[in-house]
């Protein structure tokens, strides 16, 4: 019950840290005058703020335990009723971070319609696998398996649609950060997160090691991390696609902030 406590600990404070660091960009991001509400924004939002609910969550459940019950006598009905929320967790917060990766790939496509509906169709597939519909019991080491190969197919194959477009662009490969770089490289850092992720599971799943308990609080740090920055560092180097366009170049990504800045309400012609 201790470790449980530390780690959730840990959890909060890491997320507390990375909310504290990057308080100036949300600030000129999503509550920046005039305030108006965006598809993408709205993501941040939900990302940021549901993984702090969810780290606040977790250590309050953790000190209640430490202080109400030993490790022997947690009634089972509170530790299925935990183990289903913290499935939930993970499975919005990824959502959410998928969402994100895909709307840049359909931006890159020039909102291309089949691109994002393969997208859709391949995480369904992924996601709602025969593991979801069991007709009989299913071993730990198969689902294992499925669940990170799925992961990982996913991540390479949006990965790979990025790389596509920007691989033979030459300021993908600048040292200076540019618009082609951070969208090239935060794909490749969002794979390595899930995929350090998925390795220590792996690692953690074949015996119950105290590391464990510190797998679901850091991952709820790291994704929501993962998410926002990816779109904080878009927003930051949108100066250089207005530029593109100012020297009536056509730019590659020339799509990718008319995404961004969809509206989830609409103002109406007359409030305009």
């Amino acid at each position: 019950m201790n470790a449980q406590l530390v780690a959730s600990c840990l959890g909060l404070t890491l997320t507390t840290c990375d909310i504290y660091l990057t308080r100036k960009e949300e600030k000129a991001l999503i509550w920046s005058s005039p305030f108006h509400f965006t598809i993408v924004k709205t993501l941040f939002i939900f990302s940021r703020y549901f993984g702090l609910a969810s780290q606040l969550y977790n250590v309050s459940l953790s000190a209640y335990w430490r202080y109400r019950y030993t490790a022997a006598t947690v009634p089972r009905r509170f530790c299925t009723r935990d183990l289903a929320f913290k499935i939930f967790e993970h499975y919005f917060l990824l959502t959410i971070l998928y969402i994100v990766l895909m709307l840049r790939v359909y931006a890159l496509y020039n909102k291309s319609l089949a691109i994002i509906l393969f997208l859709v169709l391949i995480l369904a597939l992924l996601q709602f696998n025969y593991i979801c519909f069991p007709t009989e019991s299913t071993n730990m080491k198969p689902g294992l398996v499925v669940l990170i190969l799925a992961e990982a197919l996913f991540q390479i194959i949006i990965h790979a649609l990025v790389s596509k477009k920007t691989w033979t662009l030459p300021s993908t490969w600048s040292r200076t950060p540019t618009l082609t770089s951070v969208v090239t490289r935060d794909g490749f850092y969002v794979f390595l997160a899930i995929f350090v992720g998925i390795m220590a599971v792996i690692a953690s799943s074949h015996e119950r090691r105290l590391a464990l308990l510190f797998l679901h609080p850091l991952f709820v740090f790291v994704i929501p991390c993962a998410c926002c920055r990816v779109i904080m560092r878009l927003h930051r180097f949108r100066n250089e696609e207005a530029s593109a366009c100012s020297q009536g170049q056509d730019p590659v990504f020339s799509t990718l902030f008319s995404v961004w800045e969809v509206q989830t309400f609409p103002r109406n012609s007359s409030e305009a």
